[in-house]
């Protein structure tokens, strides 16, 4: 019986989720209304708040189940045992299709100033957790011999920068990029750099 109980309430949440990101996707936050979201949703206002109390609490919601298989993916790929450099492309991968099958909503949550603000703890937790993963692989492929020796945390705070931007070119473009080239780049940038080493010195 608890069991059941429990898939209805997965069900219904689910159902408010799908309801809560049209709703901010056609209307933006700022019409997001309670109202707005129960009627898209099919469900009564006071059902609605029984799961959510508030707008601020619905969105945190909006944004971790948006971003939540985001992470489990790539928490997949770091338990691999799969060599550095192909689980760096593998979650540079991931993260650049991901971005584009959800460009309408990643637009609002990067774009829109007041939910920076209402999800800015949500938003350094993401952040940190995607230069945790990529120092430990950095700290892997210089393990393997592959990266030479840096500061792994300082240079996948930068790399992460590098795949922030990509990211937000991919969300703001009017046609999306492709996939492959945006990774293309990321490798490259990464592996080799932008300087010409002198073959000889003068």
């Amino acid at each position: 019986m608890a069991r059941l109980m429990q898939q209805r309430k997965d069900l219904m949440k689910d159902g408010i989720y799908e309801a809560a990101v049209a709703t901010l996707v056609e209307h933006g936050f700022e019409a997001m209304t309670m109202d707005r979201v129960a009627n898209e949703a099919g469900v009564a206002k006071g059902s609605l708040y029984n799961y959510f109390p508030n707008k601020l609490e619905l969105l945190r919601f909006v944004h971790d189940k948006t971003v939540g298989p985001l992470h489990e993916r790539v928490a997949t790929i770091l338990g691999t045992d799969q060599p550095a450099v192909d689980k760096l492309r593998a979650i540079f991968r991931t993260w650049f299709q991901y971005i584009s099958e959800h460009r309408g909503l990643f637009h609002f949550l990067f774009n829109e100033y007041a939910v920076h603000v209402l999800l800015k703890r949500e938003g350094k937790t993401s952040q940190g957790n995607a230069i945790r993963n990529l120092t430990a692989v950095m700290e892997q492929g210089m393990a393997e011999g592959v990266f030479r020796p840096v500061d792994a945390g300082r240079y996948a705070v930068m790399l992460f920068g590098v795949v922030r931007e990509t990211c937000e070119r991919q969300i703001n473009s009017h046609k999306p990029l492709p996939v492959d080239d945006m990774l293309d780049v990321a490798m490259d940038f990464f592996l080799h750099g932008v300087g010409q080493t002198a073959t000889k010195r003068q």
